[in-house]
């Protein structure tokens, strides 16, 4: 009789045989889990540990003290979080405390939003976050390290991104650093004053109300959805007027309630470059106080008088901002000579200065002729104009713009490398590939925006084209294509085109004129600058004769649902004949981030270039010649 530990040892290989054939037998199939059952069961267990342990304390082995409340919680809860897994467990004096004190310095960090915080440390995942509370909440997220409550609550504020909560969502994420999502709340807010900050009157107010220095990176952004760099330049003067308004009214209300009797002040002084000639406030006539008026009056031989008496002489650090927006943040080069007559002529009724310095328009109309001359003076088989340098002059004191070397696509995805439709030739493309030497342009760049309504009912190859644009002895515009591929699907191709030379034949009586019937002298320049220029019959229209032309280009393009995402298309300098484009086939902006209104978007439909929702696109294209 054999022992029996040899036995049992035999009775164990065979019962290992026969798992591991069963195992491997095709016949047998494992039990399969209801998911739902297990959900269940999570969803008790998260229950249950809630209600125990974090409402009632059972079984508490620490106790946390935050804003003079007791939470008694557990150890093994708390050290699946980073923060205090480190508090608990780390070389501090906290480690090993029964009680451990915490406060915070930041002022957003409230009761409320740490008590949420801990309810999904404890596994309360369906508390819904609302708009009044998510600033907290974030702010408390992140002093935790609760990465996936801090992403929760930037989607919340995303999609809560308007013209009543812009600027606060705005200050709040530049004034308070949470990291990256500190980024996405600023570069959202951004995105959005570009895309809807000209065209939405009730965006008016935000702009009144944003950091000075704000509002400049808006308005003098490539990005900046505006028709035309003029249009950009009277959109930045009613802003400006307005706020200088609004600081004067303030001052005057503190002037009058000091002393109803005081000496009477001096103007409001020149906060200005000291390039600006303007009349000093000796030699300003006052006149009665009368209702605040916000028309700008034009300037002639002598300065308009001012519509207030002046509160004391103070500065508002505003006034360097608003400068420098005028004096480098609008490109005035491609004005017309008509239009910046009138921007000279143009003052504010505050200051009683113009605008923009007198010397600023006077330096674009010489560049304007400067680049006439050379592309007149130019054969028909010249691409180039020679106008571009590597190396900026150590005593240079104009200003030089950046000429992309290479053929990149920022944060947009499912992009193709550039497509030449109408010769046929493509040219292939890598992010970052072709990054070269830098040079630089010694002329400013052309600026111009469109809009496209009702993408998603545009047919299969059909064009669509945008308004002609006129820049440097050329007519240009935009057009987009629904493209259909095997391999990517429904893309949207996007190009910009070199449409035609100008007609410098069509006769005056073709076109309705642009000057305002005869008027008394006090016309305002508000009514000038709303009056649109017979762009035909400029001083400022040429014609290009050259076959082709070598130009780069930027395409922008900002969403409009919650990620508020700006893609971006660059491209290098590429050769544009007559009736050639250039430019990018797409699948991102036929998404519904893209083509709907947030208020519109429930992310399920996908893709809009497919559905019959009512979609619009804005592009702001920035190109140069070389």
């Amino acid at each position: 009789m054999s022992p029996p530990s040899t036995l049992t040892q035999k009775e164990s290989v065979n019962t290992r045989d026969y798992v591991n054939e069963i195992a491997s037998s095709s016949v047998y199939s494992p039990p399969t889990q209801d998911p739902q059952r297990i959900l269940r069961q999570m969803m008790g267990l998260c229950k249950h540990i809630y209600s125990r342990g974090l409402i009632e304390g059972s079984g508490s082995d620490v106790t946390i003290r935050v804003f003079d409340k007791d939470y008694h919680l557990h150890r093994i809860i708390l050290y699946q979080n980073s923060y205090f897994s480190s508090l608990l467990e780390g070389p501090w004096k906290e480690s090993g405390a029964k009680i451990i004190e915490l406060k915070f310095d930041d002022e957003n960090i409230t009761p409320e939003a740490f008590k949420i915080a801990l309810s999904r440390l404890y596994g309360r995942l369906d508390e819904t976050i609302s708009p009044s509370q998510v600033l907290s909440l974030l702010a408390t997220a992140s002093f935790l390290d609760l990465q996936d409550l801090c992403e929760m609550c930037v989607e919340v504020i995303l999609r809560d991104i308007k013209d009543t909560t812009v600027v606060h969502y705005l200050i709040f994420a530049t004034s308070h650093f949470y990291g990256t999502h500190s980024e996405k709340i600023t570069e959202a807010c951004f995105t959005f004053l570009c895309r809807e900050g000209y065209d939405n009157p009730k965006l008016e107010q935000a702009f009144l109300d944003l950091p000075a220095e704000w509002m400049k990176r808006v308005i003098e952004s490539d990005a900046f959805w505006v028709p035309t760099e003029y249009d950009r330049y009277t959109f930045a003067r009613n802003i400006v007027q307005k706020r200088r308004a609004r600081v004067y009214n303030r001052q005057q209300r503190l002037y009058n309630s000091d002393s109803a009797y005081a000496e009477e002040p001096n103007a409001i002084p020149d906060t200005r470059t000291t390039e600006i000639n303007a009349p000093s406030s000796s030699t300003i006539k006052r006149r009665p106080t009368s209702p605040f008026s916000y028309h700008t009056r034009c300037s002639s031989s002598s300065p308009p008088s001012p519509l207030y008496p002046s509160p004391p002489q103070t500065t508002d650090p505003d006034e360097a901002t608003y400068t420098a927006i005028f004096t480098h943040g609008i490109y005035y080069a491609h004005m017309t000579f008509e239009e910046l007559k009138i921007i000279l002529r143009d003052r504010d009724e505050i200051t009683q200065l113009p605008f923009a310095p007198e010397n600023v328009p006077k330096e674009a109309l010489w560049q304007q002729i400067d680049l006439r001359n050379k592309i007149e003076n130019a054969s028909e088989s010249e691409i180039t104009l020679s106008i571009s340098s590597m190396e900026i002059p150590p005593n240079s004191s104009g200003m030089h713009f950046e000429i992309p070397s290479d053929d990149t696509t920022h944060i947009g995805e499912a992009l193709t490398g550039l497509e030449d439709m109408i010769g046929g030739g493509t040219k292939s493309m890598k992010d970052g590939e072709g990054r070269g030497t830098v040079e630089y342009s010694l002329f400013a760049p052309f600026r111009f925006s469109v809009e496209f309504a009702d993408v998603a009912k545009l047919k299969e190859k059909q064009r669509v084209y945008s308004k002609t644009r006129f820049y440097a002895g050329s007519n240009w515009n935009m057009y987009i294509q629904k493209i259909k591929t095997p391999r990517k699907g429904i893309q949207l191709g996007v190009y910009l085109h070199r449409h035609s030379m100008p007609d410098l034949s069509v006769s005056p009586s073709s076109h309705p004129s642009s000057t305002p019937t005869k008027t008394s002298p006090d016309d305002t320049c508000t009514q000038q600058l709303s009056t649109k220029v017979n762009q035909d019959k400029s001083f400022s229209k040429y014609a290009d004769k050259r076959k082709t032309v070598r130009t780069w280009f930027k395409i922008f393009c900002p969403a409009r649902g919650p990620s508020h995402g700006l893609t971006q298309f660059q491209s290098s300098p590429d050769n544009f004949a007559l009736m050639q484009s250039w430019g990018w086939k797409s699948s991102s902006l036929c998404q519904d981030d893209y083509l709907l209104d947030v208020r519109d978007y429930d992310g399920s439909s996908g893709n809009s270039c497919q559905s019959g929702s009512s979609s619009t696109l804005k592009f702001s294209v920035v190109m140069g010649h070389v």
